[in-house]
């Protein structure tokens, strides 16, 4: 074989390993661009086989921050506390309640987780914005009901409840009260049940 033949056949092979490599590069391109995205999610159905979803499920946020508790004070058995509590509810965020009605109950039990030896009085009177529309009414002796009409998804809106104390029957457990968040419905679904509130006030003995 002469010497340019030689260089020849060499050249070929040259090409050959470049077009081949090529090939194999483009290969892999292609396998790694078809993988889903590190936050991508996979699911199944049976119709459809495997499907990806790129976009995470949001998950829903609290409606309120921790509420603020201004408590009574002392309660004497078979008596009642003035009229000083004062509850208070933080929307988490602008957007956290969507603009539909909703509502929440606040219950009061004595030390002993009894509902029934212990009472709200007086009236309940409501300071919020009035994107709210922000109710409050007692719906059993110690069920006190939260009710909103809308809100403001641009800004974050309190809501202030004062104007009740507490009564003591002459049975309620000595102790200090509990005071849970429950029943959370419509636009404050997202509420926490199992909210529990610092103590409205401490039920102590008759003088």
């Amino acid at each position: 074989m002469s010497e340019r033949a030689f260089r020849g056949v060499v050249a070929l092979v040259l090409v050959g390993a470049l077009v081949l490599a090529i090939i194999v590069a483009s290969a892999i391109f292609l396998a790694r661009s078809a993988e889903p995205a590190p936050d991508a999610s996979v699911a199944y159905s049976p119709a459809l086989g495997p499907t990806r979803s790129l976009a995470p499920t949001p998950i829903a946020l609290p409606v309120f921050g921790a509420p603020a508790v201004t408590a009574v004070g002392l309660i004497p058995r078979g008596g009642s506390s003035g009229r000083t509590l004062v509850l208070q509810f933080l929307e988490s965020s602008a957007d956290a309640i969507p603009n539909a009605p909703g509502s929440f109950r606040v219950t009061l039990t004595d030390h002993a987780g009894d509902g029934t030896t212990v009472a709200f009085v007086g009236t309940p009177s409501v300071a919020a914005p009035g994107s709210l529309g922000a109710t409050a009414r007692l719906v059993a002796a110690n069920v006190l009901l939260v009710s909103i009409a809308g809100s403001d998804t641009r800004n974050v809106e309190p809501i202030s409840i004062s104007g009740l104390g507490v009564s003591a029957s002459p049975t309620a457990a000595l102790g200090s009260l509990n005071a849970a968040l429950d029943d959370y419905t419509g636009s404050l679904a997202t509420g926490t049940a199992s909210n529990v509130l610092a103590s409205p006030g401490t039920v102590i003995a008759s003088p």
